[in-house]
Parts: C-alpha cells; sequence; structure tokens
C-alpha cells in the first residue's frame, strides 16, 4: 500500500475539508490562470479565476488526484551510459515514490531501441514505462 508523504499538502487528499481558498496555478494552456478552489456551503468545489475550461478542470485534478509525468534514468548491463525512460501517461504523485522505486530495480540490457515499452503496466496503472533513446 502507498503512504502519503508527510509533506504533501493537505488539498491533495480529496476527503479533507478545505479550511481556506487553495490557489492552483493552472499549467493547461500558456495563460498561467490562478484557479482558487475552496468548499462551498454545501460541500462542493467552487473554483473561480480559470480564464479558460482548462483552468478549472486542471485545479480539480490537482486537489482530487494530482499527476506528474515521469522521467528518469536506468542503468543498463552493457553500457556506460544510463538510459533515459518516460512514463507513456501522467503518474498519480501519490505513486511517485513506488513508481521509481520499481523502474531504478529493472535488469536492463543492450540492445534498447527508442519506443521500446520496458514496463506495460506500471504498479498496475495501466501506464507503461517506454524507452526514449536507442542504447
Amino acid at each position: 500500500m502507498t503512504q502519503h508523504s508527510p509533506d504533501a499538502p493537505e488539498f491533495h487528499n480529496p476527503t479533507k475539508t478545505l479550511d481556506t481558498n487553495t490557489t492552483v496555478t493552472c499549467t493547461g494552456c500558456p495563460m498561467g490562470c490562478q484557479v482558487t478552489v475552496s468548499r462551498g456551503p454545501g460541500g462542493d468545489w467552487q473554483f473561480t479565476g480559470a480564464q479558460c475550461p482548462r483552468g478549472e478542470h486542471h485545479a480539480r485534478q490537482e486537489i482530487t488526484n494530482p499527476v506528474r509525468p515521469l522521467t528518469t534514468l536506468v542503468p543498463v548491463r552493457g553500457s556506460k551510459t544510463p538510459l533515459c525512460v518516460k512514463t507513456s501517461e501522467p503518474v498519480p504523485k501519490s505513486l511517485f515514490r513506488d513508481a521509481i522505486n520499481h523502474i531504478h530495480q529493472l535488469d536492463l540490457a543492450c540492445p534498447i531501441h527508442i519506443g521500446d515499452i520496458l514496463v506495460e503496466n506500471l504498479l498496475g496503472t495501466g501506464i507503461a514505462v517506454i524507452a526514449t533513446r536507442n542504447l
């Protein structure tokens, strides 16, 4: 079971009630809107400050299940150069530590080709780990 980091922001736990407004910077487009998130009287999420629909979508994702793309380097037998790998989709932040540990335990050997799928179902998420170059 994955444990949440003790230094994780409180608003990432959707079961908690926000006591104050929280501001999320949207990265859905170049505008970088500051979206304020709060709980309404009925407990529903309220979003203000988004300049487009992507702002509310991004802020909702950030408070309920924040995700990030994951890239890392992995040692490869037969190569002095580590291999850069990436996930096919963003990974939930709550799984980052476990995902990186899993990826770093891979036993890879040359040859590896760009686009090779090294892990098909990372931690049961359905997310693949992909080689980003030939080695």
